[in-house]
């Protein structure tokens, strides 16, 4: 029997959470650009922010990093006193900074009390859109589109609960053989990014039937579009990183769904794109609302990236500019309206009738900052999942952390990640970062970074060995830096970086 609790004991929850918070606002700098810049790079200061943001860039409450196809975005958050504005969320306009094509947008909100209070379950799922190398095509980016809105939909549905983390593209998971060792030390190299979409759904413990029926969702829409779709393994002695398969990917199911929805859209990849970055006080159905509305207006998804900082919602969408866009357009910020007009006029890719899906009131108080078109790059990759002859491909580490606050800024420490591995990697990208400040006045964080390593491995298994020594090598070096300037006393860092995602909470 579902137990449902009552209204007066849920209003008082929510008075105890806004009674004990330690800020009753927020502070925000959301930061836009070509990736590749240190992600202390992305918070260097400017003349306006007042007080300094160097001052407070040190250790922000919340970092979240995101980069795909030579695009970035970052955000800072602060607590900070009451600070009178007119708005739930308020966000300035775009302010250009030190470094060509990035700019930097601040912003205010109140936290909304009540959003996603723990006890809450949580459902981790894979979804595989192909089975080749992420490369994808217009017609490709307005499936994903699709995808994601019938996902994110299926969450307030069916699930009773909020999207938590949405990304895509993300590292494929290869299955493993019988034979393989079950610590994973024989696990099959995965490429870095593929075109996969992994998110986690919170479910409400009062709703006994959530999980069950928002699984059933997820078979559904794999099965109508042809999708791979695996699970977290909830078995006993299973760690984040670990899946259990539920179907693999139908090529040909995919690609007649794609060309029958899409027969008229280009086959070809996007040359450029634009981040728009739709901000607004968190609340359930805020990421199902801006996709399907998006998507009704004939736009497609290369990326997206969806949390929440602080209580605020962050739903960010790489777009793909429509063929014939002006690329010389600003960086523009400003309310739902006027911004998913302008996204219209830019990165239209299908005929769509535009119409409106849900209640408008479904948008109040939602922001948009948008991003100038800027030029795609697309990684290098084996073609086939977790398979290189040569190793000449980029492969994913992934790296965890825990540190008292106020000692080391999780920008700067990523920042001193990125240079050691510069010492074995051609290149080394930080794909996506999340840290928050959390009970105990703790840090904690993780984090995947892409690398191509600087000399190739002579195969597959020499591959497993070098991407295991440089992770360790690259850890040591990082704890003794940390130790030799004394930023933190000795015991009270926690770091593990590793070519094993599972290995992260071992």
């Amino acid at each position: 029997m579902a137990v449902h609790t009552s209204r007066s004991s849920e209003l008082a929850r929510i008075a105890a959470e806004a009674a004990g918070a330690d800020t009753s606002s927020v502070r925000l700098r959301l930061v836009h650009g070509p990736a590749g810049l240190a992600p202390d790079g992305l918070t260097r200061p400017l003349p306006a922010f007042d007080p300094p943001l160097h001052d407070l860039a040190q250790w922000p409450s919340d970092f979240w990093l995101f980069s795909v196809a030579g695009l970035a975005m970052a955000v800072c958050a602060w607590p900070t006193p009451a600070t009178v504005f007119t708005e739930p969320f308020e966000v300035g306009a775009p302010q250009p900074t030190d470094r060509a094509e990035t700019v930097a947008y601040d912003g205010f909100s109140v936290p909304i009390p009540g959003f996603l209070n723990e006890p809450n379950r949580r459902i981790d799922a894979l979804l595989t859109l192909n089975s080749t190398h992420w490369a994808p095509s217009y017609r490709d980016c307005l499936v994903t589109g699709a995808v994601l809105a019938q996902i994110c939909e299926l969450a307030v549905e069916r699930g009773h609960g909020p999207i938590v983390h949405l990304h895509t593209p993300v590292a494929p998971f290869v299955d493993q053989q019988v034979s393989a060792r079950g610590d994973g030390s024989h696990e099959r190299l995965r490429d870095a990014v593929g075109p996969c979409v992994r998110l986690s759904v919170a479910v409400n413990p009062h709703e006994p039937t959530a999980r069950f029926d928002f699984e059933q969702g997820l078979v559904a829409i794999a099965e109508e579009y042809g999708l791979g779709l695996k699970l977290n393994d909830r078995r006993f002695n299973r760690v984040p990183g670990e899946w259990f398969s539920i179907r693999g990917f139908d090529r040909e199911r995919y690609r007649q769904v794609r060309a029958r929805m899409f027969p008229d859209t280009p086959m070809h990849l996007p040359k450029h794109a634009m981040i728009a970055s739709v901000i607004g006080p968190a609340r359930l159905g805020m990421a199902a609302d801006v996709i399907a509305r998006i998507r009704a207006n004939g736009v497609g998804v290369l990326a997206a990236a969806v949390s929440s900082v602080r209580k605020v919602g962050f739903i960010n969408l790489v777009l793909p500019m429509g063929e014939g866009a002006d690329l010389g357009t600003p960086a523009w910020s400003g309310p739902w309206d006027d911004g998913v007009k302008l996204i219209a006029e830019r990165c239209r890719s299908f005929d769509a009738d535009g119409a409106d899906h849900g209640d408008h009131g479904a948008f109040a108080g939602f922001k948009v900052a948008l991003s100038q078109p800027m030029q795609c790059s697309y990684p290098q990759s084996s073609r086939r999942t977790g398979a290189s002859v040569t190793g000449r491909v980029p492969y994913p580490l992934w790296l965890r952390w825990e540190l008292p606050n106020r000692t080391v800024g999780s920008p700067l420490l990523l920042t001193m990640v990125r240079e050691n591995l510069g010492l074995y990697a051609e290149h080394t990208e930080i794909a996506y970062a999340q840290a928050r400040a959390g009970r105990g006045d703790v840090v904690r964080g993780r984090a995947k970074l892409v690398v191509l390593l600087a000399q190739p491995p002579r195969d597959v298994a020499d591959a497993h060995a070098v991407l295991n020594e440089v992770a360790e090598r690259v850890q040591e070096r990082t704890l003794e830096q940390l130790s030799d300037m004394r930023l933190v006393g000795p015991g009270r860092v926690s770091l593990r970086l590793s070519p094993r995602e599972r290995w992260l909470t071992t």
